[in-house]
């Protein structure tokens, strides 16, 4: 002990010196552990970087510039989004409706599709007061805020296409079924229980319609010729034809025409005018035009047989109006789905799991697959 503290200085140095030899060892062994990381780090990029050297097609250098090419065909590709949108040109929906606006819009629409029907000579064969699936809201004077929108936009969904139809002069109108916006909406003839689908893919929403009318082949065609060209994004989904002849325009059953019409007074002169005074029914019978003689059919041999007697019809259209979203609502929505997207939690032996508890304090229902087609 006396030499120790004789010499207390050497002794704390050397146990400074021995402290340090141990921190400078464990620095040296993390140095060469990170470094043994480094390397194989380096030596992995090293062989990435040969495999794409090599690969085809080359990822670039000075005289191969793949870079600019790919913004070149980026810049292309912007190009040809936008000449495909050309195709999709939304329909100009109204926004920012109160109820009093929406009932305004509603008289209007229903009265223009009844004067487009009158001008182009299309029977409405349900009802002369067709309100063309408006009936409910028709009669009311409030609505509430959230299905004034929604309502709004099959409003004009189905005076676009309605238009349509009547402009290819088809010969009546049958009906039109459509999705329930609101509680207005009771089930019945007009409504189906489809649903609007989101296409979450390519930004879309999807809405169906039925419309069931009389028509010729030549209508069919010009029906279904406007909806390709349409500017706006309709998609004809289905056209289903009824063999059935339609009970419009119908002749007798033999064919014939009625024999028993009024003849027709010819013009006559004096003369002829004495003639028939003279001589009564006798004389005017020689002067009147007679009843049309029925024509025997043509035989084989003796001309043309008609090959085709084309009748009315009744056709069934199934169309979709789709509506791009725009971004915005695009990210709301995703939002939207994951914060309603239910929690799977764990529960104890014997107990039935169950949907966990939104804000409200209810159950979240199970969404339905975004890219779900209605099934006709």
């Amino acid at each position: 002990m006396d030499w120790v503290k004789k010499n207390l200085l050497l002794v704390v140095s050397g146990a400074v010196t021995l402290v340090l030899l141990g921190v400078a060892g464990y620095f040296l062994w993390s140095k060469n552990a990170l470094e043994a990381r480094v390397t194989a780090d380096l030596a992995m990029q090293t062989s990435e970087l040969n495999q794409l050297s090599n690969s085809d097609p080359h990822p670039g250098n000075e005289k191969v510039k793949n870079i600019e090419a790919a913004k070149e065909q980026d810049k292309k590709l912007q190009e040809f989004v936008a000449e495909a949108r050309k195709t999709f040109v939304p329909i100009d929906y109204p926004t920012n409706l109160d109820s009093g606006q929406l009932k305004l819009l509603l008289d209007t629409v229903i009265d223009e599709l009844h004067r487009k029907a009158d001008g182009m000579g299309v029977k409405l064969h349900t009802d002369p007061k067709y309100a063309f699936t408006f009936g409910a809201q028709r009669t009311q004077m409030y609505f509430d805020q959230k299905d004034i929108l929604p309502t709004a936009r099959m409003m004009i969904d189905i005076k676009t296409i309605a238009t349509m139809l009547f402009d290819a002069r088809i010969l009546a109108l049958d009906g039109i079924r459509r999705c329930t916006v609101s509680s207005l909406d009771t089930p019945g003839p007009e409504f189906w229980n489809k649903k609007p689908t989101t296409n979450d893919t390519y930004g879309a929403v999807l809405t169906p319609y039925e419309f069931t009318f009389h028509c010729f082949t030549p209508e069919l065609n010009r029906v279904v010729e406007t909806l390709y060209r349409s500017p706006h994004a309709f998609l004809l989904k289905s056209v289903v034809v009824d063999t059935s002849p339609s009970q419009l325009l119908e002749r007798p059953a033999d064919g014939s025409l009625d024999p028993m019409g009024p003849m027709m007074m010819p013009s006559m002169n004096l003369a002829q005018l004495q003639m028939m005074l003279r001589y009564g029914g006798r004389g005017m019978m020689r002067y009147a035009t007679p009843p049309p003689q029925e024509v025997p059919p043509p035989t084989a041999r003796g001309g043309l047989t008609p090959l085709l007697d084309e009748k009315p019809f009744r056709a069934v259209l199934w169309v979709e109006s789709i509506r791009l979203l725009d971004p915005e609502e695009i990210k709301a929505a995703k939002a939207a789905a994951r914060t309603s997207r239910p929690v799977r939690t764990v529960t104890p032996e014997g107990e039935e799991p169950g949907a966990a508890p939104t804000a409200t304090g209810g159950e979240t229902p199970a969404e339905p697959a975004p890219d779900a087609a209605p099934v006709p």
